[in-house]
């Protein structure tokens, strides 16, 4: 509100400033809905998402132990929904970390790219919900809201955070879905991120071979037991030689309008090196690489539940975002958010839109049509990394690594 004051101030007074100057001093009142863009950003788009999440990815691996689920995309949302409403040295550094352009016209078709990856539908069921929640007593910024709220970025709740935190607890709990995760209550705002993730796989895995199987450590050591879904048929695979790791792409969804990757460790590299490994270009040339199969691949999954509650906050402090949460003249007025939690669970099932139809066992004799090293299986027995991305711009929807088996073995 000051800078829109302090705006209409300098215009009455004869003071001229650039449509440039104009953007960058006050970007949340500029009228996007003027925009008009005759270019194709998805690559552009692309880019600054993976530049912005892959560090994100690696953060959240080194706090979680190797196993966890996370959703970056809705992290790079809500993080613009934050640069929005920052003052203008803040907002620089965050739109630095996000990659986006002080063109709101261009950030804006961004925002319209990263909010419609994630939709649901009859045969992919995809939640994601983004909240800032403040205190009943504060002023948020009806400019920024606006904004925010065309784009889709976040909605905006209210709750009694300073003077009842039952009914706060009642309102977070609503939002999660889920119990309530540990929070911090002592600034005039929380930012609450979810995302359930159900989906059927384009081809359906084999309903009468799901067997409980071993589930070893990079050493090949049993450390206890997992339900292998399996299914033999054409895939499109990959080897990378940095990552040591083959890579098998299965579609999810009608026309595969979504894509899941896994990558397995099969050489010598350590599993946190290859986590730590994975960088925005490495990404990409797996996507190029992959290659499909002339002949069916035996291909094993664990059918699981993961789910994770992470602190953003902490993570993004460790990545240099930090003076939203400390100083409260970042943003007008002071929102100060105390906490900021995203909790990510995904379902893994064997249910699918088609059957997998057996092929006639003379396609096992002829040569696979890809790397030699990838063989003619993808046995997902020890630990390895997979996301989910959208088939359309290859946005990270969810990003995981499992390590930990469902059934481990206790020792005596």
């Amino acid at each position: 509100m000051k800078k829109l004051i302090l705006a209409l101030l300098l215009t009455c007074c004869g003071v001229q400033i650039s449509t440039q100057q104009y953007r960058q001093f006050s970007p949340a009142i500029y009228d996007s809905r003027s925009c008009y863009i005759n270019q194709d950003l998805t690559a552009a788009f692309r880019s600054a998402n993976y530049h912005f999440i892959l560090p994100l990815y690696k953060a959240v691996g080194v706090r979680s132990n190797l196993n966890f689920v996370f959703s970056p995309n809705s992290i790079w949302i809500i993080v613009a929904a934050i640069a929005e409403g920052a003052d203008p040295v803040t907002q620089q550094k965050l739109f630095q970390h996000l990659s986006v352009p002080n063109d709101p016209c261009v950030r804006q078709i961004y925002y319209q790219l990263a909010t419609t990856r994630a939709l649901p539908s009859h045969d992919v069921n995809i939640k994601n919900t983004r909240v800032w929640l403040f205190d009943d007593g504060t002023t948020v910024n009806p400019t920024w809201h606006d904004l925010v709220a065309r784009n889709s970025l976040l909605e905006v709740v209210r709750a009694p955070i300073r003077h009842n935190p039952i009914a706060t607890a009642n309102e977070i709990k609503r939002i999660m879905s889920s119990s309530i995760p540990r929070l911090d209550l002592s600034g005039n705002s929380v930012i609450l991120d979810t995302l359930d993730y159900n989906g059927l796989w384009s081809t359906a895995f084999a309903d009468a071979v799901i067997e409980r199987a071993p589930f070893y450590n990079l050493q090949g050591e049993p450390i206890g037991a997992v339900d292998l879904m399996r299914v033999q048929r054409r895939v499109r695979m990959a080897y990378h030689e940095k990552l040591q790791a083959k890579i098998i792409e299965l579609p999810v969804g009608a026309d595969g309008r979504y894509r899941m990757l896994f990558a397995t460790i099969i050489g010598n590299n350590d599993f946190a090196s290859a986590v730590g490994t994975v960088t925005g270009d490495l990404v990409v040339e797996i996507i190029e690489r992959l290659q499909p199969s002339l002949v069916p691949i035996d291909v094993a999954i664990p059918r699981m539940v993961i789910s994770s509650e992470i602190d953003m906050r902490v993570v993004l402090k460790d990545l240099g975002v930090k003076e939203v949460w400390t100083d409260p003249a970042v943003t007008s007025p002071p929102a100060l958010p105390s906490s900021f939690v995203q909790r990510t669970t995904l379902v893994l099932n064997n249910t699918g839109l088609e059957y997998a139809y057996p092929e006639p066992q003379s396609a096992y004799s002829t040569h696979t049509g890809l790397d030699p090293i990838l063989g003619r299986e993808f046995i997902a027995d020890r630990p390895f990394l997979f996301g989910l991305f959208d088939a359309e711009t290859w946005t990270g929807l969810t990003s995981a690594v499992y390590s930990k088996p469902t059934y481990t073995f206790v020792k005596k």
